[in-house]
């Protein structure tokens, strides 16, 4: 064997190290992406029914989407492959007063979502300026009210009204169209943009710019969906569950919202409750590994890294030895 056959040998080998390690490792494998907690208050009327449904879960005091909640009732909605037509925004009175506070919903909604609130003088309902943290760009918004400005800031329906009419709210009276269309777990104040963007749309078609809300807003639309027993075309199923492409960008559903270790089970109502949460301890997906710290020295990475060297420092050798034997 030539030495120049034998050089070329070592350097497969060596190659087959790398590349083998590299795909097989799980400490050098594309570590997970961080989970990210719920970023609306969890006192709020479209959130904390999250928790009440067991829809997120808490670590070291914040809140988790739990994917896997979620996924388990996306699995259980109804399916329909064909729209039901006769769909018009007007069947679905809007803006009443469900809560009877003496301000309608769409009033309402400012004030819950809105930080740095001015009320106009003499009102207790009609925000005149305030800032939105609008979860589906992620950016702060300032809103002023006013016939040019009022437009930065809309209140969308996370299920939009005409996907619910195909889901089966065209079989509802007027009263029950109304509930929904008021509903504050199914409104969220946004930037008035990708409320424009958004349309008529669910998961196939549209999701947040903002990636680290999605796990939030797929909780929200399908605790909205299943309350309701509203059905979806088995193309947004899938993309509720598992994610899918929208001009390009892929995304992830629901069944990859996993939780971090250590997330503790929260009882229903325990958000509003004074009691303490009786809570049951899971193991959640394993954290990634710290952004200070160098995977390829990981501890974990250490057994495939030696196993697999061995075995090509031992082909190595079964090389040299024959070129020796040979020469």
């Amino acid at each position: 064997m030539s030495s120049s056959l034998l050089r070329a040998r070592a350097a497969r080998a060596f190659l087959a190290i790398a590349v083998t390690t590299a795909v097989a490792s799980p400490a050098l494998a594309e570590p997970a992406t961080a989970h990210v907690p719920i970023a609306l208050d969890v006192a709020k009327s479209n959130v904390a029914p999250l928790i009440d449904a067991g829809f997120a879960s808490q670590v070291d005091g914040a809140w988790y989407v739990d994917g896997a909640a979620v996924a388990a009732a996306a699995e259980g909605l109804r399916t329909i492959n064909s729209s039901a037509t006769g769909y018009d925004r007007d069947l679905f009175k809007h803006w009443s007063d469900p809560d009877e506070n003496g301000c309608d919903a769409r009033n309402d909604m400012p004030q819950r979502d809105l930080t740095n609130v001015v009320l106009r003088d003499g009102s207790d309902c009609i925000v005149e300026r305030g800032i939105l943290d609008d979860p589906y760009t992620g950016e702060a918004v300032p809103f002023t009210r006013g016939v040019a400005t009022s437009g930065a800031v809309q209140i969308d329906h996370i299920v939009p009204l005409a996907a619910a009419w195909t889901g089966g709210a065209n079989t509802w009276d007027a009263a029950q169209r109304e509930a929904f269309a008021n509903d504050p777990v199914n409104l969220q104040a946004v930037e008035g943009r990708a409320n424009s963007a958004k349309g008529m749309r669910l998961a196939s078609e549209w999701m947040p710019t903002n990636t680290a809300f999605h796990c939030t807003y797929l909780a929200q639309m399908t605790i909205v969906l299943t309350s309701y027993d509203l059905a979806v075309t088995p193309i947004d199923q899938d993309a509720i569950l598992n994610g899918g492409t929208i001009n390009g960008v892929p995304f992830a559903g629901a069944a990859s919202c996993a939780l971090p270790a250590g997330a503790v089970l929260a009882e229903p109502s325990t958000v509003a409750s004074e009691e303490p949460a009786q809570t049951v301890e899971v193991i959640g997906a394993p954290e990634p590994p710290d952004s200070t710290e160098n995977a390829t020295t990981g501890a974990s990475a250490l057994p495939w890294i030696l196993g697999l060297a061995g075995v090509a420092l031992a082909a190595l050798a079964a090389a040299v030895l024959q070129h020796r034997r040979r020469a």
